[in-house]
């Protein structure tokens, strides 16, 4: 009989390509996946997948009340379903996966996308900081089997809790079965994207403090409106005052914005960009040591990148010769940069096929092989 694998994670799931990436991972080898989300107003509708997936409606949409309330019906939820491994994504459903799990005396697995004490929006929260970093204390040392998007995240993880984590970065499938079933919103979506210009991309579901979209923004006044045109897609804490930003500077002309869509929806966006940016400030850890998901999307549809000098960042871009950086965050100076990149077209020319080396050599299908590892693991010293 098939393994149940219970996943739980606090995203609303269509957007969430990581988490999709590994349930369907486990399905596809034999497994029953469970995964459960939440969903707040203005969720995405969530398409049909190959394992069951649901999501618990959510009275309040915020703040510590949203987290309290998710975790108290999540455990809620699991205590009257049937599991065999729980899976946890982040330390913020972990409260109710470990307990529950606990009760059930059951193995869990832990894929923690951030150093999360380190998360935009907890530095000037230090009561909710408090809080969250003791849920961390108590339940990180009693994980056994723990992994995360990077190798500087294990580092720092050993550091605190001296856990050796494994790494399993969120790379793209390097093949993608496209479904169809967003055609209507593709073709208004279509109508929005100027012809005629090159496209510059800024991505995201988290479009935070920190990320340097503003600077962006404000980069735009320095640009040709009728040579460049800058696309920001997704979702996040300040994505209406960046839209608001847009208008008080008078750029809607030069900039499209579109609010967040399903994954399959967004690599079609992505395939027409000249240029992927991802422009995270260095004075967050998380920023400082991570590997936003972006990075890989943009190299896996073609789409040279222009990215800050980060720890992982640098890494990709100078080992498979896919970009360049930008030196401060100072609009001007990002300006200055993309203005360079798109007067040297040869170099974007040699970029551009350099990363089809990135997508052969990082792919979802070679990556994949150490979550099946993990879960291998978990199954040979649970029968023991």
């Amino acid at each position: 009989m098939a393994k149940q694998v219970v996943v739980t994670v606090i995203s609303d799931l269509a957007t969430d390509q990581r988490v999709h990436k590994v349930c369907q991972t486990l399905r596809d080898h034999g497994y029953s996946v469970s995964l459960i989300g939440s969903k707040r107003k203005g969720s995405l509708s969530l398409n049909k997948r190959d394992y069951s997936a649901t999501r618990i409606n959510m009275v309040f949409q915020k703040n510590f009340l949203f987290y309290a309330e998710f975790n108290t019906r999540l455990f809620l939820r699991l205590l009257s379903i049937k599991g065999d491994i729980f899976l946890g994504n982040d330390l913020d459903v972990m409260p109710a996966t470990w307990l529950a799990a606990r009760i059930k005396r059951k193995p869990v697995v832990y894929d923690t996308h951030e150093y999360f004490m380190a998360m935009a929006g907890l530095d000037d929260k230090p009561l909710i900081s408090k809080i969250w970093k003791r849920i961390e204390s108590f339940i990180f040392p009693r994980l056994r089997y723990i992994y995360t998007i990077c190798d500087s995240f294990c580092a720092l993880y050993k550091r605190d809790y001296d856990k050796d984590l494994k790494t399993v970065r969120n790379l793209p499938y390097l093949h993608i079965k496209e479904s169809g079933d967003h055609a209507v919103l593709l073709e208004k979506i279509n109508r929005d994207i100027p012809k005629d210009k090159f496209l510059i991309l800024f991505q995201g579901a988290g479009i935070n403090q920190h990320r340097g979209v503003e600077e962006l923004v404000l980069a735009m006044k320095w640009l040709d409106p009728g040579k460049l045109h800058l696309l920001i897609v997704g979702g996040g804490d300040i994505f209406s005052s960046v839209e608001h930003l847009i208008r008080k500077e008078g750029l809607g002309g030069i900039i499209t914005v579109i609010p967040k869509l399903p994954f399959e929806a967004l690599r079609h966006i992505t395939r027409q960009a000249q240029l992927g940016l991802s422009l995270d400030k260095p004075d967050n850890i998380n920023h400082r040591y991570g590997l936003p998901n972006k990075i890989f999307d943009y190299l896996h549809a073609g789409v040279p990148v222009l990215v800050s000098r980060l720890v992982e960042l640098e890494k990709i871009v100078n080992q498979y010769q896919v970009g360049s950086f930008i030196e401060t965050h100072e609009p001007a100076h990002i300006a200055s940069c993309i203005e360079k990149i798109f007067l040297d077209p040869a170099q974007l020319a040699v970029w551009k096929a350099n990363t089809e080396h990135v997508r052969r050599e990082l792919n979802w299908e070679t990556e994949s092989k150490i979550v099946l590892d993990i879960f291998k693991q978990v199954e040979a010293e649970t029968v023991k």
